[in-house]
């Protein structure tokens, strides 16, 4: 019989075995990298950083806010509901459709904690169908961060970024499980109680289900990129980063800093 294996003694001896650099490496941090502080694995990465990663799909670019993408969700959808007889069009409904009708029972929030990440991906389109989310929703969101991500001169374009905000904004469609009852009080009336469990929306279960839409959006998204920005600019003008006097990220929060320091608050 082989020997039982520790996975927490595991880690912990890979940890204390690998040397990362002193720190880390995303420009304008100062802090040690994980596995130089010895508390964890990356070797190019501080705890912070990689904790933004995992949430938002870059060390440093954050979220698109809903306001961001709704030009190009609309242009996107008007796109898709004037050409769905297209041949690749039709076959990535096709293919959400039957993501979301095969992803099987949509198992409450609090019940798939300790559930794999494809598991839980598969709850979550299940909760996407209860829903009753179209699979045109979900291709213009492909279509719409896509075009987003190409338009925003001070946008992480890695595709790992474009995966996590896709799944993002499709998780925000039907994230939680939500429960309410009227409870019985003493006077004989009744009072309305409501019970919400979000899933944590972080970590590998975004690229599952990212990396699912991607597989079957990814065509037409590609296809379509440059129309969806030519429309948007038509109709809301073009976005903040392209006009006169836009600074990237960076450049601001280095300028904050230094106006803080000079006001002696930090």
């Amino acid at each position: 019989m082989p020997p039982t294996v520790n996975p927490s003694a595991s880690i912990k001896e890979r940890i204390a075995n690998t040397d990362g650099l002193p720190r880390c490496t995303v420009p304008g941090c100062t802090r040690p990298t994980m596995a130089a502080t010895g508390v964890g694995l990356s070797e190019f990465r501080c705890k912070a950083h990689n904790a933004h990663r995992a949430r938002h799909g870059s060390e440093w670019c954050p979220t698109y806010k809903a306001s961001d993408l709704k030009p190009f969700l609309q242009v996107s959808a008007k796109w898709i509901k004037e050409r769905r007889t297209e041949t690749s069009i039709a076959h990535a409904l096709i293919g959400l459709k039957g993501l979301l009708d095969g992803s099987g029972e949509a198992l409450p929030a609090q019940d798939i904690k300790r559930h794999s990440a494809a598991s839980r991906a598969r709850v979550a389109f299940a909760r996407l169908r209860e829903a009753n989310v179209k699979p045109e929703r979900l291709l213009a969101i492909h279509m719409a961060v896509s075009a987003l991500i190409e338009d925003d001169l001070g946008s992480h374009r890695v595709p790992e970024f474009r995966i996590v905000q896709v799944a993002k904004c499709a998780h925000r469609l039907a994230s939680g499980t939500h429960r309410h009852w009227d409870w019985p009080l003493d006077n004989g009336t009744t009072a309305p109680l409501a019970f919400h469990a979000y899933p944590k929306s972080s970590g590998r279960v975004l690229r599952v289900i990212g990396g699912e839409l991607e597989e079957i959006c990814a065509g037409v998204s590609e296809r379509d990129l440059q129309a969806i920005r030519n429309l948007k600019l038509a109709r809301f003008g073009p976005h903040p980063s392209r006009l006169p006097g836009w600074r990237p990220l960076w450049a601001r929060q280095r300028d904050g800093g230094a106006a803080m320091k000079s006001r002696g608050t930090l």
